[in-house]
């Protein structure tokens, strides 16, 4: 078996210890608080193994890396490339979410922009671009010897001369065109004298199923498409065909009308979609994010509860808290003044004034250059670049659901693309889709189901093209649930988790990563953390370990210690006191070693000590234990 090892290591309080620590094994480092556990682990373990994998990118990359220093020690062989997770590593941004943390809304962004449909958010219809190559391929359900004609509708611009289009489509090398019911050539067309505003289809090629060539038929399709604003209509012989949705009536004969658009546009509702790509469903993107909220799903505000802390005063009185300071009373006064013209009731308590009041106080009366709370707030914003200005704003901001994308962080046209939701048996909307939003709202346990069904109801061609991805979202969920945590939803925020909850988010991270013959460092996996819950990251900790990764793990909790292929016991006590090894091999041999202080507890031998006394150090009772 291979070994890491370790020869006259020196860091901080390390007294020139030699390891061997076994690869592709759960190692524990234990010992009381301060003993050097994060000196082996942290700062010459993880040190070393990410600056010699570092050593192995270029001399321009590496000028872009944050290097770690060589750790103090005479010889380190066979290290691995080495990740950190500490308890101070984890991303508290007001922008980060369970699913960005664990990169499951990477693998849903990617999921979207590949099988993800459009419908237009006004009248629900599915928006789709067509090819050349798609409607040829849409032929082979016509009948052989079907005629049918591609054309593409012209305008004459304003301000052209009557023959101007006339003109122009010559140029263009057309011949023949349908105008009022009739095939005309261009000669005849500039002979006759039709309306203006008539409908001028361009006929760009006359062919029929199965007697024409492939190439020329998408040949002609692109040259439609290009003189036809990206947009073109075939017509079909209404003979032998049932399909009449849409018809006109040329020469006399009946024609079937299909419309086929190259662009992502929607004709009734006139609105133009951008093409689905994993920037347009990243709220940390400008093209995906909303643009009010700027992604945060969320936007600043004055609050009543905080600018009125007391809602028994009167306005005369200081109710509205802001405008008591000496920099800002005029604004009370400006309010004061128009009051009886407005008949807000300035000596009634603020809790009793009507609806129109707060209306009139909150948006003020610009006719009379008052503000309000709004203009107050705007102001405030326009020079909160002076400190004074700031720390005075955020006394009395508050922050709320932004009203355009309502919470999503998104822009409406990521909004509009969506998967299938699973049909209910009751009430559902016919062919529903959710957006990333709705998506991302569901809980762990809810998004596996989800996807579990989503994976079996695609047909072949989507399972083939999201196969990975879902393979790697079904991985990152299933790993959330195994730690615990699959009551959190997706979109909650990285910031309002608990220490204990944050840690095992950022452990799922790593273990969706599926790297092998990588040194995994963790600090204290069980900080914050329910006893029930230590079973499972234990086991997901094995897992790790399973395909092939060596995984060090400071802890003080028993399970950890009893669960770990090799223990490490530093001390014997913190500081300079500390530093050296008690004990190094198996656990069924730690709990033999008289002089460990962890080996008394696993023991239980040692009973818990007494409470702290006022002053003490808070440390002390558990270092006593070995904890």
């Amino acid at each position: 078996m291979r070994h890491i090892e370790l020869q006259g290591v020196r860091v901080h309080n390390l007294k020139n210890i030699d390891l061997r620590l076994p690869l592709q094994k759960m190692i524990v480092v234990t010992g009381v608080s301060g003993s050097g556990k994060s000196s082996l682990a942290f700062d010459t373990l993880y040190a070393e193994g990410q600056r010699r994998y570092i050593e192995t990118f270029s001399p321009y990359a590496r000028q872009f890396l944050d290097q770690m220093e060589r750790p103090d020690a005479d010889r380190i062989e066979n290290i691995p490339p080495a990740i950190a997770i500490r308890q101070n590593s984890v991303n508290l941004s007001a922008r980060s979410t369970v699913a960005t943390a664990t990169e499951i809304h990477d693998y849903l962004r990617l999921l979207l922009a590949r099988v993800g449909k459009i419908r237009c958010p006004e009248c629900n219809k599915q928006i789709t671009h067509h090819s050349p190559d798609l409607i040829l391929s849409l032929f082979g359900s016509r009948p052989a010897g079907l005629r049918f004609q591609i054309c593409f509708e012209a305008a004459q611009r304003d301000g052209d001369a009557p023959n101007e289009l006339t003109r122009q489509l010559g140029e263009d090398g057309f011949h023949r065109v349908i105008i009022d019911g009739r095939t005309v050539t261009l000669d005849e067309l500039a002979a006759s004298k039709h309306q203006s505003e008539s409908t001028v289809l361009v006929v760009v090629d006359r062919l029929a199923i199965g007697k024409s060539e492939d190439r020329r038929i998408v040949d002609s399709l692109e040259l439609a498409f290009r003189f036809g604003n990206d947009r073109c209509l075939l017509l079909w012989d209404t003979q032998n065909t049932t399909n009449k949705s849409e018809h006109i009536e040329v020469d006399g004969r009946e024609w079937s009308v299909a419309r086929f658009n190259r662009l992502l546009f929607c004709d009734d509702c006139q609105i133009e979609f951008i093409e689905p790509e994993p920037r347009l469903f990243s709220f940390n993107s400008a093209l995906g994010a909303c643009p009010k909220c700027e992604g945060f799903g969320a936007v600043p505000s004055i609050s009543f509860d905080k600018v009125v802390p007391d809602a028994s005063k009167t306005l005369r009185d200081g109710a509205i808290a802001p405008w008591t300071t000496p920099a800002y009373v005029h604004e009370l006064e400006e309010l004061l003044d128009l009051a009886d013209d407005y008949g807000i009731p300035t000596d009634v308590p603020f809790s009793e004034l009507k609806p129109a009041h707060l209306d009139l106080i909150r948006n003020g009366v610009p006719e009379r250059d008052f503000g309000g709370l709004s203009g107050f707030y705007r102001w405030l914003e326009r020079h909160r670049y002076k400190m004074s200005v700031r720390v005075f704003l955020n006394r009395w901001r508050t922050y709320e659901d932004c009203p355009a994308c309502h919470g999503d962080r998104l822009q409406p046209l990521a909004l509009a693309v969506g998967l299938p939701a699973i049909p209910q048996r009751s009430g559902s909307v016919p062919d529903a889709r959710l957006n990333l939003a709705e998506l991302c709202r569901m809980s762990v346990d809810q998004s596996a189901q989800y996807f579990e069904w989503f994976g079996a109801s695609i047909n072949e061609s989507d399972r083939t093209i999201t196969k990975s991805i879902l393979d790697e979202i079904r991985s990152r969920l299933g790993y959330l649930s195994q730690v615990g945590l699959g009551y959190l939803t997706l979109d909650r925020k990285m910031r309002t988790l608990s220490g204990g909850e944050a840690q095992r988010v950022a452990l799922t991270s790593i273990l969706g990563s599926n790297l092998v013959n990588t040194l995994y460092v963790l600090d204290e996996p069980s900080a914050g953390m329910h006893a029930r819950d230590c079973e499972r990251v234990i086991q997901a900790i094995r897992d790790l370990r399973a395909v092939g990764n060596t995984v060090v793990v400071v802890e003080h909790e028993d399970a950890f210690v009893a669960a770990g292929d090799h223990v490490v016991d530093i001390g014997p006590e913190a500081g300079q006191s500390g530093g050296r090894i008690i004990f190094e091999g198996p656990v069924d041999e730690l709990l033999k070693c008289e002089s460990s202080t962890t080996a008394r507890f696993l023991n239980r031998s040692e009973k818990a000590t007494s409470p702290l006394k006022k002053g003490s150090d808070p440390l002390e009772g558990v270092n006593s234990k070995g904890r």
